[in-house]
Formats: C-alpha cells, structure tokens, sequence
C-alpha cells in the first residue's frame, strides 16, 4: 500500500482528500504545516508528499525546498495541491523539482488515478538547476533556524498547556462569536460548563439579574471578582477582552460561602445576644403601661357612671400597648429567623425604622443622639430582609461602640439615590479609624474590641451582603468621625412593590 503525506493546515481538506485517496488505496498521513511535514517526512518515509502553499511557520516552496536538500528526503518526489492558480507557481514548483501541481477544487473521479500515475512514473532525479541549487542554500539555514524555532516553541506551547491543565480553577475562552473554543480540565469537571463546549455562550448565565455589571464589562472589557451563582454552585469570576476572544476564569467559593453563611448565623446570634437587654427595656414600657391600666380599672369603673365608655377606653389602650409588644417581637423574629427566605422588595426606609424599632435602646446606650435624615421618596431594592436589615444593624452598632465615652455624641441615618444605587450612610462623630485598622476591618474575625462575645465577623458580613447584590462599600474616616456608605441597586420597577 502507498503512502501519502498530505501537507493541509484546513482539516476538513484533508479528510476530503484523505477519503478519495483512500479509496484508491492509499495510506495518508497528515502534516498541519512545513515544519511538521519535514518531520514526518524523516520518519514516515512516503511515496509522495502531497502539498499545499499557504502553510503555517514554514510555507510549501521553502518545505519543499528543504526537503529536496536533504539527503534523507531529497528522492521523494513532491507535488503540490493549492487554491493558488498562477504559472508563476507552476515554475517554480518544476524548478524546485516537484512532480506534479494541483488546483482546488479537485475532480475526485480522475484524481487518484493521476497521484496513482505520479508514483508510478516517478524517477528519482537529481537537483541540478542553478536556480534551484541558489535557492536551495539560501533558504537551508533559514529552514533550519525556523525547525529549531519551531521546535522550542512547541515545548513552550506544551509546558503552557501543562501549566493551564494543572490550574484548579475553570478556564474558559471564548472566540470573538461567543463559542466556547477552550475550557481547562478543571472546568470539564463542572457538567454546566462542559456542556457549552462549542457552542454559543449566553452572557447572561454569569450575570443573571446584574444588568448593570454587564454592561459595564461590555464597554471598558474586563471585569474582575464578579459573584456569581449557577446550579448550586457559588463563583467568583474575572472576564477579560482578549482582542476578540473573551478569557473567563472563574474560582468555586461555594465551600467558603457556605462557611460564611454559618458565619453569619454566628454573627446574628451574637448580636441578638447583645440587644436582648434592649429589647427587654422596650417591652417594659408597653408592660409597665398595661400594669397601670390594670391597677386603676377597677377604681376608674366603680366611680364612672358611663362603665361602657370606660371600657372601650381601657381597652383601646390595652390593645395599643399588646399591638406595641407584637410588632418589636415581629420585628425581631424577623431578623433571628435563619437565612433562606425569599428576595422580596424592601422599602429601605421602612426597614431602617424596623431596626430602630428592636435595637435603638442598645444604640442609643450612653446618650448617643440619633438622627433620620431619610429621603422623602420611596427607595426599593431587593433582597432577603433579614440579610439587608443584618449589615445595616451592624452599622448601627459599631457607630454606637465608636461613641462611647464621646462628648455630645451623635449618630445621622441617611438614604438616597446615587446614579442607579439606593444608598445608606451611617455617619458618627467618633474619634475615626486608625491606619491599622483600616487595612484590616473587614477580614473575617478581626475586630479591635475587648468583648468577648464579640465575634470580629460584622464588616466582613456587610461587606459580603453587600456584594451579594451587586452593591458596594465606601467609608470616610477623619479625626472628626466616620461615615460608611452601602450602595444597593435600586428596584427599577416601582409598580411591583408590594406584590410579595
């Protein structure tokens, strides 16, 4: 059986002519470029190299050239199968001493027979042309500088692939059609990923219900440490412009997300601790009012001659102080329930005066002033409340800790709208934030106080939370005080508070 190397870069034109060939007999081989042809050649020793032109790193003239040079592949005769129809080609292709030339598309009846022919007739002849003999030195070093180029780049190009196989962390690029052409081991491990493996990647299962993150990706081309959720699997993902391919890297935090959501479990059970005498003073005013009604009833009724307008009285106040009770026990069920509720649309004001409602005893300790500057309209985000109404507290308290032993000291509650975010600033009058502090504060357990029920996990929760939503964290600090800024996308659809 004869044996045809077949020198095509385009792999379905050499499946084409590797299924004609085939039928008449023929062994073929395939060599994606020059460099790898002569390689083969060496070591294959065919009966004939079938050629294209327009190859990779080593183009068909100067492979050829370099092939009738070598004494080990100088008697194998060569000829070339292109889409470059030109005389000039065909001459230099008999000068270079190639026995047959090609065009495409083939005629598949008559090809065989005429490669069958070539083989056949072939005599091995000797190069003697002096153009052929001049252009043959003056491309020989250059060839053999371009193998051994080729060589090295070949093992760069393998300790790459290595490199990026042993990474433990998804890959996945994309052509400038959005095809995923490339994913990593790694991301061949995760069933959703491999599924798009050649096929058109929607953008939107990465940023689902994050409009604003992907239009920002979408104009400057790159984002970083975007959180993300697909399946029951948690990602923090970086998505880079490549010229017209698109790098996606993405890093499974789902293990860690899930230890922070015990985290804040832990975090809210601390808090709950510490506000518990709070919420007892604010139970007692209720209580205490409902005592006193029960203790002058009977001295009220027995000197009333209208006994059903007492009554009614007593028992209007009554209900106002059981409705009192009910609402500060609500309010705080709500936020020790356990995380996993519903996103629901949040009227941030509202929530803020919930906060107060339960807490406001503790953060007011010491004579700390507070003060509602709340914007006069209406601002929605959505979220699970008891996680959004969990930063903010924080915020509380750590304001109302800041200013402890402070003259005149003062805590301002803001909200408002910043471009398309709801946003929240709790400003105090403290002594500010160190240095130190600051390169540290929202590391998960790191915290500056004494107390041990403290649990060092509060600004690491807000920040958390807050990226959670596709929001962010500011703060300012000075001498003066300290102003932290929560920023939550704000509810573009107005109409549908109140549906959940």
């Amino acid at each position: 059986m004869a044996r045809i190397l077949y020198v095509e870069d385009n792999f379905d034109n050499y499946k084409l002519v590797e299924f004609i060939l085939s039928k008449q007999g023929f062994s073929v081989m395939n060599a994606v470029d020059g460099l790898d042809a002569i390689e083969k050649a060496e070591s294959y020793k065919p009966d004939l190299i079938l050629m294209d032109i327009n190859l990779p790193n080593l183009k068909g003239f100067e492979a050829a050239t370099l092939l009738k040079s070598n004494q080990i592949t100088r008697d194998i005769p060569i000829a070339f199968l292109t889409a470059a129809y030109s005389y000039e080609y065909r001459e230099i292709a008999k000068k270079i001493g190639c026995v047959g030339y090609f065009t495409k598309p083939i005629d598949p009846l008559s090809f065989g027979e005429d490669i069958k022919k070539i083989i056949e007739n072939h005599e091995s002849k000797s190069i003697d042309d002096p153009l052929t003999i001049e252009l043959s030195k003056s491309l020989e070093d250059k060839a053999k500088k371009i193998v051994q180029i080729g060589k090295e780049l070949s093992k760069v190009e393998r300790r790459f692939n290595a490199i990026v196989e042993s990474i433990m962390d998804p890959i996945i690029l994309l052509d400038s059609n959005n095809i995923a052409i490339y994913l990593n081991n790694a991301a061949n491990s995760y069933e959703f990923i491999r599924s798009l493996y050649k096929k058109y990647v929607d953008l939107s299962i990465f940023f689902k219900n994050d409009e604003n993150t992907l239009s920002k990706f979408q104009k400057v081309g790159y984002v970083k440490n975007h959180l993300f959720k697909v399946d029951n699997f948690t990602f923090i993902g970086n998505f880079v412009m490549l010229d017209k391919d698109m790098l996606i890297t993405l890093k499974d935090i789902t293990e860690i997300q899930n230890l922070i959501e015990k985290q804040k479990e832990l975090d809210k059970i601390s808090t709950i601790g510490r506000i518990a005498s709070g919420v007892v003073h604010e139970l007692n005013n209720p209580l205490s009012a409902m005592k006193a009604y029960l203790d002058i009833y009977p001295q009220k009724i027995s000197k009333s001659e209208d006994k059903d307008l007492i009554i009614n009285e007593f028992v209007a106040k009554l209900r106002s102080s059981f409705d009192s009770i009910m609402q500060l026990i609500s309010n705080l069920a709500f936020f020790a329930r356990r995380s996993g509720e519903k996103e629901i649309n949040i009227n941030i004001n509202s929530l803020i005066k919930e906060i107060l409602s339960f807490s406001g005893y503790d953060i007011r300790r010491g004579g700390v002033n507070v003060e509602l500057q709340l914007s006069e309209e209406v601002h929605l985000i959505r979220g699970c409340k008891s996680e959004i109404e969990h930063a903010i507290l924080n915020l509380f308290l750590n304001a109302s800790d800041a200013l402890q032993g402070r003259e005149n000291p003062k805590i301002i509650i803001r909200t408002g709208l910043s471009d398309n975010f709801v946003k929240i600033e709790v400003e105090d009058n403290g002594p500010g934030i160190p240095p130190e502090v600051q390169k540290s504060m929202f590391e998960p357990f790191f915290t500056t106080k004494n107390d041990e029920k403290s649990t060092g996990l509060g600004l690491a929760i807000v920040k958390h939370i807050v990226n959670k939503y596709a929001g962010k964290v500011e703060y300012f600090t000075s001498k003066d005080g300290t102003k932290f800024v929560l920023y939550f996308p704000k509810l573009k659809e107005m109409e549908d508070y109140g549906k959940d």
